[in-house]
């Protein structure tokens, strides 16, 4: 007998947690395009999948307003994973944020992604997010594309993005996430993010191919963590080490000896979230401190 998850119809527990977030990083109700998003995880996000709220730590400075709604997966009840039906609600939700007079999105990069002929097979979820800032053409819309074995798309992805000998050691399977930064003065970037799972991490030949090309530093934080991604990106000065499922937060976090990011976590070490992902600089792990720390935390 197959069993299914039940299908959510109540958007609300989003919308709390989104609220909570918000008040505890004193987030402006009419940081745009924030309230635009809110109306967006009403409507799509009665069909379940994953939220998240995110903070931004560079050195003593704090960008809280980042939120991103992941729809069903694949392994989801399959009436519930429509890929093109959720991309489509994602381009309407950004043409949306467009209706501001000031704002303008350059699509260039998702549309060399997908080329003339869309084919959705091969992607496993999709996720929409904003990152809201106070002057708007620093805010953007983010749109993540999580493919599984779809060779095509991966190689498009990299062609885009940028290859190299190092970006191919860590991928040691046939998954690739990939971002999309739409910012709101028209900018645009792609990041790709080879996702290491913790049974690959385990494995000696995987250990003696990647072990040997990441800090010496984030040995001891591989074993805190469940799953390894990279982000690679032509925008980003250095890769950054993504550290998911971490098991005990409350130590990761503390032991970074970054203060701000011991501030954002003394709230969230109270609250029921389903899984912590933070994201390091490997430029930061080769120096004397962390100053800048991804901190996102999964709603339970």
């Amino acid at each position: 007998m197959v069993t299914y998850k039940p299908i959510q119809t109540d958007s609300e527990p989003y919308l709390e947690y989104i609220g909570k977030h918000k008040r505890a990083f004193d987030i402006y109700e009419d940081l745009y395009p924030v309230k635009l998003f809110e109306d967006f995880v009403q409507v799509e996000g009665r069909q379940g999948g994953m939220f998240r709220c995110g903070c931004n730590v560079t050195k003593d400075e704090l960008s809280p307003a980042r939120f991103a709604l992941f729809f069903p997966t694949q392994d989801d009840l399959q009436l519930l994973h429509n890929p093109q039906q959720q991309l489509e609600a994602a381009f309407d939700f950004f043409r949306k944020v467009e209706g501001r007079a000031e704002v303008k999105v350059n699509y260039h990069l998702i549309e060399k992604f997908f080329g003339k002929n869309p084919d959705f097979r091969g992607i496993y979820f999709i996720a929409v997010g904003v990152d809201a800032q106070t002057e708007i053409a620093e805010s953007r819309l983010k749109l993540f594309i999580h493919l599984s074995n779809a060779p095509d798309k991966i190689e498009s992805a990299i062609a885009l993005c940028g290859d190299s000998p190092t970006l191919r050691a860590f991928l040691v399977n046939n998954d690739l996430l990939v971002g999309f930064d739409f910012y709101l003065d028209g900018r645009s970037e792609i990041e790709i993010y080879p996702t290491i799972y913790q049974e690959e991490l385990e494995r000696a030949d995987i250990q003696s191919r990647i072990l040997p090309l990441l800090p010496p530093r984030a040995l001891p934080l591989l074993k805190q963590c469940e799953v390894l991604q990279v982000g690679f990106s032509p925008a980003n000065k250095s890769n950054i080490l993504y550290f998911d499922f971490v098991s005990d937060p409350n130590t990761f976090i503390d032991n970074l000896g970054n203060e701000m990011a011991k501030k954002v976590h003394a709230y969230y070490r109270h609250q029921p979230v389903k899984h912590v992902l933070v994201g390091i600089s490997e430029k930061d792990l080769y120096a004397s401190s962390i100053e800048k720390v991804k901190l996102y935390y999964f709603k339970k």
